[in-house]
């Protein structure tokens, strides 16, 4: 028997005479994930990639018949996944293109060849996920790749954590490659004048920053007969009938169009490439369920432009969260649930379909699909020379009136506080607020829940900067290097206890800088900018752990960060410690002090997050032989 298959567009067709039909053959078909049968084709149809065709082949054998088109297609994927797992595994190359157009990124990079290897992967994957450890340089290697790729020249869109806008694309655009680089500022009127400079801005090469929020699409279904949108009609259900499109001469569901929309402008732009960075905020949770507004206008903006996702935390504790980014690229997986029941364990379960980990009969086809569109190093394999940093666990008792008030909320689900009743309504509410009592005894002030000085974790942390010569008197004696005192980031995931720490510090004399969502983009840059200076006079800053701890340097003169509490996903912390990861060039081992309390739900998610940083290790990097130095690195 003879099966055909041939490439239309991005499927493949299936097909095989009809008077050579067995019994088995559609089970055979089916055998291959991503089917559909086409009617009107009378044929099997499936997403057009590697391996669908390598499980054609395994199936069919040498009844497999393919079309001269298919055939040249599939000779060069596989010239492009050889040359891109080269590049991946050999960490240096050479550029052709980098040293013209931006010299001094090209001798930046002569010391750290990795970087070179990653441009070069970038080239041949194309679009790809640059998913390297943090404190690896994916911004600067980024930049490399856009020029190796031959597309320096046009309109490139780079979209960002806020914080990240100014203090590091477009500072890092304009130091290394020196192209005209815009960056949002706050404000609608400052935000449109600075896209109308973009745009008539003559320069070869330009760069345009955005944050996330400025490419939000709402789609909407709205009826031309009645001048009402189908979203409106099920809201108020109560004021329209339920059949309201469905009467004589009405759209069903109405005409699909954008509802809201921004920023329509930078949907205009032919974009040559476009850049995402910390990919994962957008893209770990995307599914077809779950659309964001931010996730929608990325899918859209895309047109023919070169894409590159960055994020050194791709996973964000699920194995199958990689397929979000993955199919932004425009791999075609077949869809989320064609990528799932590929590589996958699922099970039939009472409310729909649950997905366990990896299938490991199909770890080997994932891994080829992983090694064709993402680079991943660890920072032990690219930079060897780096010294190992060391995790300290800090565990603190829990005692007194702190005990007290802890558990009995954990017990009751509301505790007595000064001047209130606190109360957990609901899973996720309990768990937030034992993860918030943790930290110390709290009070009502002012109608606003706020921690007291009563805490162990603070008591620590003072004896702790103390110890380092931060005590708030005048002092000339503690200056290690070159006369610039050392300075200390403190992390949290609460601005109550950030604004408790800084109200107490201060009380005592001790200046601090800080971050979190309720600092603006300019007093967010002033700070970043201030603490890598020499400037000794405010030497710790508190940083929010989900909006300081992205995209930002913070280690010219720290070595040493407190993370006082984790959330519930252990990559948040990964890229929080990347913030002081040996970033800004001056070389020295690192320390993360992470503070627990003894007794409490810190405990639990301690030993959760540990799970999830091995499964990311395993999946992604335990294949390659790193095993033994990840444990070095954790100081196992």
């Amino acid at each position: 028997m003879t099966i055909n298959i041939r490439r239309k567009k991005d499927r493949v067709i299936l097909t095989y005479p009809s008077g050579s039909w067995r019994p088995s053959i559609v089970d055979e078909c089916k055998s291959i994930h991503g089917w559909r049968w086409s009617d009107t084709q009378k044929a099997w149809t499936y997403p057009l990639n590697m391996d669908t065709l390598r499980r054609m082949r395994e199936v069919f054998g040498k009844e497999l018949n393919s079309d001269a088109e298919l055939i040249e297609w599939a000779r060069a994927e596989v010239r492009r996944e050889k040359r891109a797992k080269a590049y991946a595994t050999h960490h240096d190359a050479s550029l052709a293109i980098l040293p013209t157009v931006a010299p001094i990124l090209a001798e930046a990079m002569s010391t750290r060849t990795y970087q070179k290897s990653g441009a070069a992967f970038s080239r041949v994957a194309g679009n790809c996920l640059i998913a390297d450890e943090p404190g690896l340089g994916k911004t600067a290697l980024s930049l490399a790749a856009i020029a190796e790729s031959g597309k320096w020249e046009g309109m490139h869109l780079v979209c960002a954590p806020k914080v990240a806008i100014h203090s590091t694309w477009v500072r890092q655009i304009e130091e290394w490659t020196g192209a005209v680089a815009y960056g949002m500022p706050e404000g609608q009127v400052n935000r449109s004048k600075e896209i109308a400079a973009f745009i008539a801005d003559p320069a070869p090469t330009k760069f345009l920053v955005v944050n996330p929020a400025m490419l939000r699409r709402l789609y909407g279904h709205y009826c031309r007969k009645c001048d009402t949108w189908a979203e409106d009609v099920k809201a108020k259900k109560a004021l329209w009938p339920k059949e309201h499109f469905l009467e004589v001469g009405h759209p069903a569901k109405g005409t699909r169009k954008i509802r809201k929309e921004d920023w329509p402008e930078l949907f205009a732009i032919d974009w040559t490439t476009i850049t995402v960075d910390e990919s994962h905020e957008l893209f770990a949770a995307y599914a077809p369920s779950n659309v964001t507004q931010a996730t929608q206008g990325l899918l859209d903006i895309r047109g023919t432009a070169k894409l590159t996702a960055l994020t050194g935390t791709p996973l964000r504790g699920q194995e199958r969260n990689i397929w979000g980014v993955l199919d932004w690229l425009g791999v075609n997986t077949g869809g989320y649930w064609g990528f799932v029941n590929r590589y996958f364990e699922t099970a039939q379960a009472a409310f729909g379909v649950t997905v366990y980990g990896l299938d490991p009969a199909e770890s080997e086809a994932f891994h080829k699909l992983i090694d064709r569109y993402v680079l991943r190093r660890t920072r032990i394999e690219a930079r060897p020379d780096l010294p190992i940093g060391q995790r300290v666990d800090v565990t603190l008792p829990l005692e007194g009136k702190h005990r007290d008030q802890y558990m009995e909320f954990e017990e009751e689900g509301e505790t007595a506080i000064v001047n209130g009743t606190l109360s957990g309504q609901g899973l996720l509410s309990e768990l937030t607020r034992l993860k918030q009592l943790a930290y110390g005894r709290w009070q009502w002030n002012l109608n606003k829940l706020t921690p007291t000085d009563e805490s162990p974790v603070l008591d620590w942390l003072i004896e702790f900067l103390a110890a380092r010569g931060i005590t708030g008197k005048k002092t000339t004696t503690w200056m290690p290097e070159e006369g610039v005192a050392f300075k200390y980031v403190v992390a949290s995931q609460f601005t109550e206890v950030l604004d408790a720490i800084e109200r107490d510090l201060e009380r005592k004399g001790i200046r601090t800088l800080k971050i979190t969502g309720a600092v603006t983009g300019q007093h967010r840059r002033a700070a970043v900018k201030e603490f890598q200076s020499k400037d000794n006079t405010r030497r710790v800053m508190l940083i929010q752990t989900v909006t300081g701890g992205v995209s930002i340097d913070l280690d010219a003169w720290c070595d040493e960060m407190v993370i006082l509490d984790e959330t519930f996903i252990a990559d948040d912390q990964v890229q929080l410690e990347g913030r002081i990861n040996n970033r800004s060039g001056r070389v020295s081992p690192r320390m993360w002090h992470y503070v627990r309390v003894a007794d409490t739900i810190q405990m639990k998610i301690a030993a959760g997050n540990w799970s999830q940083h091995n499964l990311q290790h395993e999946l992604l990097d335990g294949r390659r032989g790193v095993k033994k130095a990840l444990h070095l690195l954790r100081g196992e």
